[in-house]
């Protein structure tokens, strides 16, 4: 009996273990972690840069490719050379497919089928229906890199001032850029200069928006026009809200800045800056107007806009559109009195809910704290009234990050190195929050069916 039990004891060791590598959130984890390092080292080698940088920054560029931010803290289009921006390109396609479709495909590609675990987090991304890996890749690459060319061709024909070869890169890298909702461009003005273009404004807009609509929501759209085929409730929602986000966005931005930013442009001019800040504002970091010279109240608003972000399944960031979307609901069912989290004739489940809640409060909490620890690396000890400017900045700094949006009013070039750290910090809780984040906070039964006797408390 002795000896059968040291003899159990290394087996249940190493099942333990596997277990814990085997973890498909952990790989996810890590996979991000090591393209984020290998974009680095890239970045770092002679070949890929101009001017001498440190490597911080070249881990800085590479977590915001990675994570779909934008956000930079050096020009790329100067500092890098051709071989670096082709890495910067490579490291924005995997963040907007995302490491979980890489993967996938590698594995489907190499004859062998995604495990059970593997297949959940994958579809988790994507889709609410049990499908197989391999068709909804068929319809995500196609449709990814489908959008891609229509943007590629397009921006083509507008960047007419290089020679053919440039032109042809810059209008990769920049549909590359704008599809996964990163925002980084070659121009050292980002696309301001194309801000009186409609044609670059729109398809900035539409890629973009197409970016950061999500899978299932693109899916279901053509069923709008066939009445057997039904439109879910997942799409109905991120749907009606992405409509309502970019409406009022846009409306808000005109009416605000019209005779503020916008004073000296042309009418036909502000609608199309108003048009590119609804679609843009959210979620990618695309610059086609001056930001620095907008309004407190449109700052504000912007902030709020890129905490909610993209919707679900997307390259976008934010808590998500639909995450707002249930705690507006139930703020509005809980007010007339309903229990349920009733919305267009169905009601949400509890745990949906509850996840809804828990993406909220840890997006406020790493605000808050992101924007505490940089008020003080960043201020020190100097009064509000030196540096009371700093706080908008810095809280529209670290909403970028965390929505992994990539809007800036100026300070990241200016950030301390451990700002810098913290800024990288945040872009990669955001990417991966919905993944290890909530999986950390939602375990089934963890109070084993245990619990106090209640106590009632005074609240409100």
């Amino acid at each position: 009996m002795l000896l059968s039990s040291f003899s159990s004891m290394p087996l249940e060791t190493k099942v333990v273990r596997r277990k814990k590598i085997s973890n498909p959130i952990l790989w996810v984890v890590l996979g991000y972690l090591g393209f984020i390092l290998i974009g680095a080292l890239l970045l770092a080698l002679p070949i890929a840069h101009q001017k001498d940088t440190s490597f911080l920054d070249h881990i800085f560029i590479s977590t915001s490719a990675v994570c779909v931010t934008g956000l930079a803290t050096i020009d790329i289009g100067t500092t890098y050379s051709h071989f670096g921006h082709y890495v910067i390109l490579f490291l924005m396609q995997i963040g907007g497919l995302g490491i979980m479709t890489i993967s996938t495909t590698l594995i489907l590609l190499a004859g062998m089928r995604p495990g059970f675990s593997h297949q959940s987090v994958f579809l988790d991304q994507f889709s609410q229906e049990n499908l197989a890996p391999t068709k909804v890749l068929k319809a995500v690459l196609p449709f990814t890199f489908g959008i891609e060319a229509v943007g590629l061709i397009v921006y083509f024909t507008q960047f007419k001032e290089a020679e053919i070869y440039d032109r042809f890169f810059s209008a990769l890298f920049q549909t590359v850029s704008t599809f996964c909702n990163v925002g980084f461009s070659l121009y050292p003005d980002s696309l301001i200069q194309y801000g009186s273009n409609p044609i670059v404004v729109i398809t900035s807009s539409l890629l973009v928006l197409a970016g950061g609509f999500g899978f299932l929501a693109i899916t279901e759209l053509p069923n709008l026009f066939s009445s057997k085929k039904k439109i879910s409730l997942h799409t109905k929602l991120a749907s009606l809200v992405t409509i309502i986000l970019v409406v009022f966005a846009s409306c808000f931005f005109l009416f605000m800045e019209f005779g503020n930013s916008l004073e000296n442009l042309p009418f036909g001019e502000k609608i199309l800056a108003a048009i590119s800040y609804g679609s843009i504002s959210r979620t990618a970091g695309l610059n086609l107007s001056q930001f620095g010279m907008l309004s407190s109240g449109t700052l504000l608003l912007t902030t709020l806009l890129m905490f909610i972000g993209a919707n679900p399944g997307s390259c976008g960031g934010g808590i998500k559109t639909t995450t707002a979307a249930v705690i507006a609901v139930l703020g509005i069912n809980r007010l007339l009195g309903k229990k349920n989290t009733m919305v267009f004739g169905r009601t949400i489940p509890q745990e949906t809910v509850n996840k809804a809640v828990y993406i909220f409060i840890i997006g406020v909490i790493v605000i808050f704290l992101a924007t505490l620890l940089l008020l003080i690396t960043e201020n020190g000890n100097a009064p509000y009234t030196d540096t009371g400017i700093q706080f908008i900045k810095i809280l529209f700094e670290v909403s970028s990050a965390y929505a992994t949006c990539g809007l800036s009013l100026g300070i990241t070039s200016e950030l301390s190195s451990f700002g810098e750290v913290v800024i990288c910090f945040v872009m990669f809780i955001g990417r991966l929050g919905p993944l290890f984040l909530i999986s950390a906070v939602v375990s089934p039964n963890r109070d084993n069916g245990i619990w106090y006797s209640e106590e009632n408390i005074m609240v409100g």
